[in-house]
């Protein structure tokens, strides 16, 4: 069969990301014996008009739609996906009679409603590689599509979904150079994407890897096998680097190991990042192996430093594993991106303070250039099939009728709002390390600094100088020239249109930052009006 595939993922930002599960897609179906084109629409000035020439030039007689994700995941500045995607499902429909699949981690967040809502003849859930090819198969030999695995469809008017088989790692090659030009990723500060294993054995509750895309059976490749495709793809494409993608990268610690050390005994050498590290056991010895093996950047994400907060969300690790963590990263010369999620089960003033502390104590530069940099979001995005989803539904923030395609959120009843956004907004008005989620809407300036970068070779990623650019700010006044911004109104608004009833739409709790308790120390972070140089003790 001639099948077109399409990345729909637009962000073509510094947080672009190669589409490498459609690419592990389409080599499936290519050593299967199809003819397979892919079209990225990342970067693509003329979406429509390039939609268009593809559809008219490759005439495919089957069209996969990869879907990224939903929406941008950040309550503080909310962007949809669907509506693109509807818009190119419709564009396709007056162009093209091929059957549509649907398939990605956005796809397998909400099956039902995205193959509803988009209007698609198929959707494939979990891993693909498999299921279409099989879907492809049948199709091509006009045989019943019953019964493959992770597939959806309408059936007589009614949405029916066989269950999803997670196997052993796919032996096919993504071979993601062959299938996408990384010329602009890499402009952006991009880098090519790998992974050493499928499936994750820790229980975040929040998180859908080891709920509903991967599952917790983990399948790990060959370290040779994995080093051996670096290699291969070095020769051939020469990206500036590379991201392991894993959902965590460093766990199981013996197999993360293994990749290091065989990446050190290469001949060749390159750059490396990665999406997930795990804070457990990132002391001096392991970020050494990763520094020799080309490491230069990496992400991390604790959610929290609170104590109470990391049970909370079953992160698998204590507070004092952070620190030490922390401590240890001070100490090299890597650039590091901190993930926090402020307002899961159990979260107030006090814990998110507790958090913000650890930033000012840990995080902050001390006499050198800056490498950390530290993004904090408000709200914990709601999914089927998550353990979240279920505490969700306990405390009517969703309700069996709620539709995952409308941005659903949980925000912990033992927050004020109003006082949390004001923290946060303190915090990053000392520290030029923190990055706020409202902030998102300047990374529309991504093209400017790209541009900028490559004329005067900055360092990538051009993430790191966020911090100079916070610093100018916050030196001239002008990082919140008008105080916090006005984001309690929305997010109530937010949990409004979802159906939320509770406290948060209307009083705060009672004063102080854990509601009636007494005896909260004083916090790192003094209030607007009180600030003084005495703040940086911290």
């Amino acid at each position: 069969m001639r099948i077109l595939l399409i990345n729909t993922n637009l962000k073509d930002d510094f947080m672009a990301a190669p589409p490498i599960g459609l690419a592990y897609v389409a080599s499936a179906a290519q050593d299967a014996g199809h003819e397979v084109h892919v079209l990225d629409l990342c970067f693509r000035k003329d979406v429509r008009g390039d939609l268009d020439e593809a559809l008219c030039r490759i005439r495919p007689e089957l069209i996969g739609l990869s879907i990224r994700n939903l929406d941008n995941v950040n309550l503080m500045h909310p962007v949809s996906y669907v509506p693109e995607a509807e818009a190119m499902v419709g564009r396709i429909r007056r162009l093209s009679r091929a059957p549509i699949v649907l398939g990605g981690s956005g796809a397998s967040l909400s099956p039902r409603s995205l193959l509803e809502r988009l209007e698609a003849d198929y959707i494939i859930v979990s891993e693909g590689e498999s299921s279409f090819v099989e879907l492809l198969r049948r199709l091509q030999e006009g045989e019943s599509t019953d019964g493959i695995p992770g597939l959806g469809r309408r059936i007589r008017g009614e949405f029916s979904m066989t269950p999803p088989v997670l196997r052993d790692f796919p032996s096919v090659d993504a071979q993601l150079g062959r299938w996408i030009d990384m010329k602009p990723y890499m402009r952006m500060g991009s880098s090519y994407t790998i992974q050493t294993k499928r499936g994750c054995l820790l229980q975040c509750i929040y998180c859908t890897y080891n709920q509903v895309l991967e599952g917790r059976n983990l399948r790990l490749r060959s370290p040779v096998e994995v080093v051996d495709e670096l290699e291969e793809a070095l020769l051939k494409y020469r990206p500036e680097s590379f991201e392991f993608v894993d959902s965590v990268f460093n766990r199981p610690y013996d197999h993360c190991m293994e990749i290091l050390e065989e990446i050190v005994r290469r001949p060749w050498k390159a750059r490396f990042t990665a999406m997930g590290v795990h804070p457990v056991r990132l002391d001096a010895p392991f970020l050494d192996l990763m520094w020799r093996a080309g490491f230069r950047s990496f992400m991390i994400t604790p959610e929290s430093a609170s104590e109470t907060m990391i049970r909370s969300y079953r992160k698998g690790f204590h507070k004092d594993d952070l620190v030490q963590a922390a401590e240890a990263v001070r100490k090299t010369g890597f650039t590091v991106m901190w993930f926090f999620l402020v307002g899961g089960p159990g979260e107030t003033n006090r814990t998110l303070q507790e958090t913000l502390d650890f930033n000012f104590r840990h995080l902050r530069m001390v006499k050198r250039p800056p490498y950390n940099m530290s993004n904090f979001y408000l709200g914990v995005r709601l999914y089927p099939g998550t353990e979240m989803w279920r505490i969700a539904m306990e405390e009517g923030f969703v309700t069996d009728r709620s539709d995952p395609l409308d941005s659903l959120w949980y925000v912990s009843e033992g927050l004020d709002l109003t006082r949390a956004v004001r923290q946060m907004v303190d915090a990053a008005s000392l520290c030029p390390e923190i990055v706020l989620g409202f902030d998102e809407q300047f990374l529309a300036l991504s093209w400017i600094v790209s541009r900028v970068g490559g004329l005067f070779r900055m360092a990538k990623p051009y993430w790191r100088h966020t911090w100079g650019l916070n610093q100018l700010l916050i030196k001239t006044g002008f990082r919140f020239p008008s105080g916090p911004p006005p984001m309690v109104a929305r997010i109530r608004e937010s949990l409004r249109r979802q159906g939320y009833k509770g406290p948060l739409l209307g009083d705060p709790p009672p004063q102080g930052l854990d509601g009636p308790q007494r005896g909260v120390e004083r916090p790192v972070f003094p209030q607007r009006g009180r600030r003084d140089d005495s703040a940086d003790a911290g």
